[in-house]
């Protein structure tokens, strides 16, 4: 980083339902323009969950014009919208419209600092689900993506309500949006689509289904990158509140940028 500094400035967009999406960018303040990452955090979590703040500064440093931002199902709560409109913004579909209109304005030079982001150059990095949301976004629109890297990501765990216990609202909500939409929420289908390169993180202590799913990966897309995180959990052995990275996380995070650094650089 030099004697550069990081330019931190906050942002807020608007969801197709009016909900807002807040964000901040992260680059350094060095005059030139740097290659960007759209950082899009977990179902449970936001933008200033545990390490996220660390990861985008991180990566800020490194070079990278770095974009978090919250999902609108978190302003639809903090907002104490109505549980059907909670609800709405929870959905797999509200979540690729989000990352789509924040795609757009940093495409369009809408964000921040836009002399400080070389917008031919944007990867995303997305977490647990927000990783297929990633991996569907880069596979519908490869002209605005160039790389892509996912943290755990997939299709969050389904909760199934014991004998007799309604579905939420909510569970509700996400589960018919998965059903009318089970073909274009194909994740599997949408990653060996692919032409962009794309680099998978998994820790080896994750849930089954993901560690299936990279094996799925690993044979039906063999040209792609692949780091699998010994002794890691779905959140890389950290906690919220933040209590400093592991060995575990700076694996990732290395990979992450190293990635990053021969994709964009």
């Amino acid at each position: 980083m030099g004697n550069h500094t990081l330019t931190v400035q906050s942002f807020t967009l608007y969801s197709n339902k009016g909900i807002r999406l807040q964000g901040e960018i992260k680059t350094l303040d060095d005059g030139k323009p740097h290659p960007a990452i759209i950082i899009s955090h977990g179902f449970r979590g936001h933008k200033d969950w545990a390490f996220w703040p660390e990861v985008t500064s991180r990566l800020a440093e490194e070079g990278f014009y770095t974009v978090s931002y919250n999902f609108s199902r978190i302003a639809a709560n903090e907002d104490s919208l109505t549980e059907e409109a909670i609800a709405a913004a929870s959905t797999f579909s509200q979540e690729l419209d989000d990352l789509e209109t924040v795609l757009h304005a940093l495409s369009n030079g809408d964000l921040p600092e836009p002399k400080a982001a070389d917008r031919a150059k944007i990867g995303l990095l997305g977490h647990s689900r927000a990783g297929g949301s990633s991996i569907l976004t880069a596979s519908e629109q490869p002209e605005a993506v160039a790389a892509l890297a996912v943290w755990n990501g997939g299709p969050p765990p389904s909760r199934q309500p014991q004998a007799g216990e309604p579905a939420s609202l909510l569970e509700q909500a996400v589960q018919e949006d998965w059903q009318r939409n089970e073909e274009r929420f194909n994740i599997r289908a949408a990653f060996t689509r692919l032409q962009l390169p794309a680099l998978i993180v998994q820790g080896d202590q994750d849930r089954k289904p993901l560690l299936e799913q990279l094996r799925f990966f690993q044979a039906e897309a063999p040209h792609q990158h692949y780091v699998l995180v010994q002794g890691a959990d779905h959140t890389f052995n950290t906690v919220h509140p933040y209590e400093g990275a592991n060995a575990q996380l700076q694996a990732a995070l290395q990979a992450t940028i190293d990635f990053f650094k021969k994709q964009l650089g």
